[in-house]
C-alpha cells in the first residue's frame, strides 16, 4: 500500500484530469498515478541524460538511473544527439555489471 499525498492543482489541470478520467473510464486517483508514473520516468531519463552529457556518470550508471537497458539508453542519446564519451574502463565496468546479472 502506498502513502497519501495531497497537493493543490490549478483548475485547468483538474479539468484535464477529469477529462482523461472520463475518456479512460478510470477514477481520478488512477489517472493521477498513471500521469505521475509517466512524468517520473521522463524526469529520470532527462536527469540521466544531463548527468551523462556533463560527464558526471558512466553509460551504465545513466541507464541504471532511468531504469533502461544500456541499448535503450544509447537510443535516447542518439535521439538527443548527445555524443558517447565511453572509454575502455567504462566498457569493463559495464561488462562486469552484465556478468553480475547473468
Amino acid at each position: 500500500m502506498g502513502k497519501t499525498v495531497t497537493s493543490r492543482l490549478p483548475d485547468d489541470m483538474v479539468q484535464d484530469i477529469e477529462k482523461i478520467s472520463e475518456i479512460e473510464k478510470l477514477d481520478k486517483s488512477s489517472v493521477i498515478r498513471r500521469l505521475l508514473d509517466k512524468a517520473i520516468s521522463l524526469w529520470k531519463i532527462e536527469y540521466a541524460l544531463k548527468l551523462f552529457k556533463d560527464k558526471e556518470i558512466s553509460l551504465g550508471k545513466a541507464a541504471e538511473i532511468c531504469e533502461l537497458s544500456i541499448w535503450t539508453f544509447l537510443l535516447k542519446l542518439k535521439e538527443e544527439k548527445i555524443p558517447i564519451h565511453y572509454d575502455l574502463e567504462e566498457l569493463r565496468q559495464d561488462l562486469a555489471l552484465i556478468d553480475q546479472e547473468f
